[in-house]
């Protein structure tokens, strides 16, 4: 089959002839092999993907962010459940946009899920308390989740850019 792109669809249509296998062929088979075993490593041969986004609402929950119904006493919340639901709806925000641009999409590929959820978290936080002045969260308020700092600075720097780029 034949894959062909036109105004944003992918068309696959069958070819008439098998493929000649010269040596084009075995050179391009070659490549695609290659970059699949790359792409292997770099996944560190686990294809179970984890969203980000369940991994958002997880660390919202396990942070005790004050979202939902079950924090009715919001004594020991991070965030009223207001601004919980707006961090939330920001994060997906940010995170939708992270999928459309394949180039930054792929290059975060390295960062673990939930370091990637931290930074999108860190990203979305600054962005709403900034445009509405909601609440702040502490600093560093992922520690309790033995996350790398690095690699959440790291990764909301790629995002903030992606971000200040749209």
């Amino acid at each position: 089959a034949t894959p062909t792109v036109s105004s944003n669809t992918l068309e696959i249509r069958e070819a008439k002839h098998p493929p000649l296998l010269d040596e084009k062929y075995w050179s391009d088979k070659e490549q695609m092999v290659s970059t699949e075993q790359q792409l292997l490593r770099m996944l560190q041969f686990d294809t179970l993907v984890c969203h980000p986004y369940r991994c958002v609402l997880i660390v919202m929950d396990t942070l005790n962010f004050g979202r939902g119904t079950k924090f009715q006493d919001q004594t020991h919340c991070l965030l009223s459940p207001r601004s919980s639901e707006a961090l939330i709806f920001k994060a997906w925000t940010i995170l939708n946009e992270i999928s459309i641009d394949t180039d930054l999409g792929t290059a975060l590929l390295q960062y673990d899920v939930v370091a990637l959820s931290c930074a999108v978290i860190s990203v979305a936080a600054a962005a709403s308390r900034s445009s509405s002045g909601n609440e702040k969260l502490p600093d560093e308020w992922w520690r309790a989740l033995d996350v790398s700092t690095n690699d959440i600075m790291s990764a909301a720097e790629s995002i903030r850019n992606l971000v200040n780029e749209r």
